[in-house]
């Protein structure tokens, strides 16, 4: 997963993700190089290594970086929540930014989402932690406060949202396009807003 909005406040930074970002969509992985980063960020190869070790490296920071705005996202989407369905929604759109979009819509998609290596990365790891904290609080407030309930579910609002997360992340994976996997993404906030006790939007 890649992220190019909200780039990192170091300029020479900003460039090479924002230059990553677009050749990793366009070339694949394996076939983008070191030069064509570097051409897009407007520096010297050499100079480009002497701030990443390789394009492994950037493709892992362009990770984190996508993770940590994510998280920042998220709660403030759920500061000021809505009705079930249309929060987590609005919560999966957040984590996904604007990259899975430029992901799922390149050519080199599959190779993209079976990088594994930058995911398991203890900062992207933190964060993931730190999201899916923030919906189990989201929960269990709005559990006290009477907007939503657990019944039936036999389950605490931290497993409620590692299944719905998991579901979430899943539907990448039979998702033929974008347009498919928006629509996949809807069904679950439907069916996850419903269980916690709303509506889903439209029913």
């Amino acid at each position: 997963m890649m992220a190019e909005d909200e780039p990192p406040e170091d300029p020479k930074d900003a460039a090479i993700l924002r230059s990553a970002f677009v050749a990793f969509a366009r070339y694949g992985l394996r076939r983008t190089s070191m030069a064509d980063i570097a051409k897009g960020a407007g520096m010297s190869r050499p100079a480009l290594y002497l701030r990443y070790a390789g394009k492994d490296d950037i493709f892992t920071a362009l990770v984190r970086h996508h993770f940590t705005r994510a998280e920042r996202t998220v709660a403030r989407v759920l500061a000021n929540p809505g009705e079930p369905a249309a929060t987590l929604l609005a919560v999966f759109h957040a984590i996904d930014g604007d990259a899975v979009e430029a992901m799922l819509n390149s050519p080199h998609a599959d190779e993209i989402l079976s990088a594994d290596t930058p995911f398991s990365q203890t900062e992207v790891q933190q964060a993931y932690g730190r999201i899916a904290g923030h919906i189990a609080r989201w929960i269990a407030e709005g559990v006290a406060a009477g907007r939503l309930n657990l019944d039936g579910l036999d389950a605490s609002p931290e497993q409620v949202v590692s299944t719905i997360l998991a579901a979430k992340f899943g539907i990448k994976s039979f998702s033929k396009d974008f347009a498919a996997y928006r629509a996949a993404e809807a069904r679950v906030a439907r069916i996850f807003g419903k269980a916690l006790g709303g509506e889903g939007p439209g029913s």
